[in-house]
């Protein structure tokens, strides 16, 4: 069962993915939505599990705590809307532009990282 830190660190290695294209010019934008939304699914699983121990094995399980649990609810729109940006790159090939990433996807991700990251135990640092 992945805790809270193998959760954080797997966001940010999604994150660095992410950030990584050029949005100008890559031809897979589709991965940039991807990679912002799994980066934000783990967040969210780090929370759930530092909160209570919970590791969801779904995303549909995932979806019920992030509308119930009362520390995830400020997301739950954020959260819906970048899952169906990412189905709607995997699954609908639906046509994706820089702008539409900079306009829905970012700030989406960024919502949903300011709400989860002051909410989380810092990590702890290697000399402690």
């Amino acid at each position: 069962m992945p805790t809270t830190s193998e959760h954080r660190a797997r966001a940010e290695q999604n994150l660095r993915f992410a950030k990584s294209f050029d949005l100008d010019t890559t031809p897979y934008l589709d991965w940039v939505v991807v990679a912002y939304f799994y980066a934000a699914l783990h967040l969210v699983d780090a929370l759930l599990f530092e909160k209570e121990q919970l590791n969801p094995d779904n995303h549909e399980t995932r979806r019920d705590y992030v509308k119930q649990k009362w520390y995830l609810r400020g997301i739950s729109i954020e959260y819906r809307n970048l899952k169906d940006r990412s189905e709607d790159a995997r699954y609908r090939l639906l046509t994706l532009t820089r702008s539409k990433i900079e306009r829905e996807v970012i700030p989406a991700y960024r919502a949903i990282e300011q709400h989860i990251i002051p909410q989380l135990t810092p990590p702890k640092l290697q000399s402690e």
